[in-house]
């Protein structure tokens, strides 16, 4: 069954429910919020329809529970599944509305987990320890080299130097989402193991710095640029965990190494040419670099590396001469970029010995090349050039004693024929179900700080940091003490979900910070500590940051070819999520549910060539693979994937709406008053209803072959996409967060069934007492500007509603109205009467408005 079932259909496709074991669902009403009722959108036996969403919990700022007390564990997130599959049975055997269906989920049996959840609580780490956080002042974008002495606050993750050096042998990558801490942690590495000087690095820290060493003015003044450069670097690293923990590493291995450190992120071009030069002047600046030291400090070139210093620059000179060329001869001097590379690596490695490679954005060259608009041609000539580059420096490279690549894709670099088949990945999203149960199962407690432990923990924030970075920021904001338990809570349920290495429950470090520096500035323009003043302030405070430091290009092209898929996707991730979440409270409350959650959208394996991905081809699993990466989706215990937290959640909302509604209107949903549609319908008023059903999600193309049941289907996505941005929440309802509808579509309403109806909040603001019925009609194809015709379909609509009774669905409303819809090919004419009664036993009459 598909997303263009008919209403005529949805009877007998219940029947068949029923024979293939499937469930269809019957949400009974709430006291606050109308419900989805999804039976008629399932969609290939998952649930493809909108649940309810849970209003947001009552405000308690002094609530003893620990912020920590649900999801951000893994033994929470596992009893909550072990609950999950409980729930599921009991409703099997309580609601009638539900039909057994054999589990497909991989089965949490006592081979693969601890019997009873309090053995597997005596397996599993906690989210992150040891935790040191300095400074009072929270701000979103601070680097590693912001000294502490500027009362900027920092989380330490100098353990990273020394999980780096214990964890990776040869060569290691590390794919994590943007803004996770990548940078932060690569900088850290250069500046402790390089024993250059790093100038570039240490331009922002002042020399004021040092005199918390207890070293004058007078004598700072007086260093030579080497000393300078190296208390400086030891300002950074003072009294951090690296150092206090493990004095004995630190002497060992600080400044000890020349480090090769190359960022790709400006390899990019409109043009394979450009693309060269871009890849060339990268090179070339860190050639420049390591020229420009030697000739700063004085050092002297060792006899064994004076010629390969003159080949250096010989390189060099050549390449400042090919960046006159034009873009179209830059193909015949591609070998530049190899040759330049191989002076580099031959210097270092005969003037300082072996080097330890630091690649920063190593996958920004082969996005670029996969969504460039160049020849195949082109395209193939760039990525041998990368895959000779990455080569040398990788596995054809003697001179390499340890490297390191940081990116957001993993770029299969062993199937384009590369060589470098010696990469070691550090898994930081499990690949596959054995992986991570083998992930959890070996887990200590606590983690020492050493190997993969030490470097995993070093990426995003975990529930200890973001609990100290509030304690350190009361100092500068004291009310957040008092208040600590409710912010905690509002943190986790925005920015908390991330699952790393062996730890779950990861914070977004960039919207944690955004979000506690908006925070404590919203709380210094008010003096009041009301409550209800310091929830809404909170609130106003919980919004997306993250989300904002990127776009989502790569998944809007999918959108845009691959909508009917792509719509039925997110509704099963949007679906799940609110339902794991209400479970998650319900479970907290020990609170019983009769409603079955959905099952999860499952995701075998983690591979995928971006290099040979097509996106002129519809691939769910590629697809999900590209939002895990990015960081849109996150694993769950099992072998499925899920939202991880609320503004990641709004970002699927987003591109939701854009797949019904097209990116003009969804835009425009996002901006419209609460209530809106809903208020135009209580006055008897269709021309936001028009608009909506006339949306570009697809459905309406320039032939005439489809029929009411697709512009059924479309209205209903439609609805449902534009309630979510609370469009027909009742506007008074201000505690809930979006709006909820029960796009029904019966199968018996009097003599016949209608194509659409729905139940919405009276004007009296009573959930389910005002209910929808539209009948569509076809406009042809061939009279789309007749718009006397037009009226004459969609009158012809309103009169069968009547004449068949089709209210009969509406079930105890006291308010109606009913829609003929003359659709077709972009052309639609809306005629409508509203009716009200006092009592569920009385009869309709007809009104102006319910107003």
């Amino acid at each position: 069954m598909d997303l263009s079932q008919t209403a005529d259909g949805a009877g007998a496709s219940a029947e068949k429910n029923h024979t293939t074991s499937s469930y269809v669902y019957d949400w009974s009403s709430s006291e606050d919020v109308a419900n989805w009722s999804l039976t008629s959108l399932s969609t290939n036996s998952i649930i493809s329809g909108l649940s309810m969403i849970t209003p947001s919990p009552e405000y308690t700022p002094n609530d003893a529970r620990s912020a920590d007390s649900s999801g951000d564990t893994l033994a929470a997130s596992y009893i909550l599944d072990i609950n999950r599959v409980s729930t599921r049975s009991r409703t099997r055997a309580a609601a009638a509305t539900v039909v057994a269906r054999p589990e497909k989920r991989t089965s949490l049996t006592s081979k693969s987990l601890p019997c009873t959840p309090e053995k597997l609580l005596e397996t599993l780490r906690p989210s992150g320890s040891p935790t040191r956080v300095s400074g009072t002042k929270v701000v979103s974008d601070v680097n590693f080299t912001d000294v502490d002495c500027v009362g900027l606050c920092k989380v330490d993750k100098s353990l990273v130097c020394k999980g780096f050096w214990e964890a990776i042998g040869k060569v290691g990558r590390i794919c994590l989402p943007r803004r996770s801490g990548k940078t932060y942690n690569l900088t850290q590495l250069l500046l402790f193991f390089s024993s250059s000087l790093e100038l570039g690095k240490l331009e922002n820290i002042p020399n004021s710095a040092l005199s918390s060493d207890g070293l004058g003015a007078q004598a700072v003044s007086e260093m030579d640029v080497a000393s300078l450069c190296r208390k400086k670097r030891e300002c950074l690293f003072k009294d951090s965990l690296l150092l206090t923990k493990y004095p004995g590493f630190f002497k060992e291995h600080f400044m000890k190494y020349p480090v090769l450190y190359i960022s790709l992120s400006e390899c990019k071009g409109a043009s394979f040419g450009i693309f060269l030069k871009s890849l060339g002047n990268t090179l070339a600046g860190v050639a420049q670099k390591w020229v420009e030291e030697i000739e700063l400090i004085r050092a002297q070139v060792s006899d064994r590396a004076r010629y390969s210093f003159e080949q250096l620059k010989s390189e060099l000179e050549l390449h400042h001469k090919s960046r006159s060329l034009p873009a179209s001869q830059m193909a015949e001097h591609a070998e530049l970029t190899q040759s330049l590379f191989q002076a580099i690596s031959t210097f270092i490695a005969k003037q300082f010995g072996q080097y330890l490679l630091l690649i920063d954005e190593y996958d920004i060259p082969f996005i670029s090349i996969h969504l460039a608009k160049w020849s195949d041609e082109d395209k193939q000539a760039a990525l041998d050039v990368m895959k000779t580059l990455f080569q040398k420096m990788l596995k054809d490279n003697d001179n390499l004693r340890k490297g390191l690549l940081f990116g957001v894709f993993e770029i299969p670099l062993t199937e384009m024929g590369s060589g470098a088949n010696n990469i070691k990945d550090i898994r930081m999203i499990p690949a596959e179900e054995s992986d991570i149960q083998g992930s959890i199962l070996t887990a200590a407690h606590p983690h020492s700080g050493c190997g993969m432990d030490a470097l995993t923990d070093s990426f995003w924030f975990n529930a200890h940091e973001v609990e100290q970075m509030l304690d350190n920021s009361t100092k500068w904001c004291a009310r957040i003490a008092k208040h600590k338990p409710f912010i905690l809570r509002t943190i986790k349920k925005w920015y908390n979900g991330y699952y790393i290495g062996r730890f779950r429950g990861k914070y977004n470090p960039w919207s944690v910070s955004s979000f506690i520096e908006a925070l404590c500035g919203l709380l210094s323009q008010t003096t009041s500590d009301k409550e209800a003043d310091i929830a809404a302030i909170t609130k106003s405070a919980a919004r997306a940051y993250w989300v904002t430091t990127g776009t989502t290009g790569l998944i809007e092209a999918q959108i845009d070819r691959h909508r009917s898929q792509f719509i039925h996707l997110a509704k099963r991730l949007l679906c799940d999520y609110e339902a794991t979440k209400s479970m998650a409270k319900e479970v907290s409350s020990d609170k019983t549910s009769l409603e079955p959650s959905p099952l999860p959208v499952p995701l075998m394996s983690t591979r995928l060539n971006l290099i040979n991905f097509d996106s002129e081809l519809f691939s769910e699993p590629g697809l999900l693979t590209l939002c895990l990466y990015a960081g849109y989706l996150t694993r769950r215990l099992s072998t499925s994937v899920c939202i991880p937290n609320h503004e990641v959640y709004q970002v699927w909302l987003q591109l939701f709406a854009r797949a019904v509604l097209g990116t003009e209107l969804a835009d425009n949903s996002t901006n419209n008053a609460r209530g809106a549609l809903l208020t135009e319908l209580w006055q008897n008023k269709t021309e936001l209803l028009c608009t909506l059903a006339t949306s570009s999600h697809g459905v309406l193309s320039n032939h005439n072959n489809y029929v009411e049941k697709d512009y059924a289907n479309h209205v209903a996505n439609t609805i449902m996409a534009v309630s979510r941005f609370g469009m027909l929440t009742h506007p008074k309802q201000r505690t809930v967060e979006v709006s909820h509808v029960v796009p029904t579509r019966e199968n018996h309403a009097g003599n016949g069934r209608c194509d659409y109806a729905m139940r919405l909040f009276s004007s009296k603001n009573q959930p389910n007492q005002f209910g929808v019925v539209i009948e569509f009609k076809l406009i042809e194809n061939s009279r789309r500007k007749d718009t006397a015709y037009h009226k004459e379909r969609a009158e012809e609509g309103l009169r069968q509603i009547g004449a068949n009774n089709y209210d009969a669905c509406l079930v105890g409303c006291l308010e109606r109205m009913d829609v003929g819809m003359a659709i077709g090919n972009s052309a639609v004419y809306a005629v409508s009467k509203l009716y009200k009664r006092p009592n569920a036993h009385a009869k309709w009459e007809e009104v102006d408005s319910l107003l």
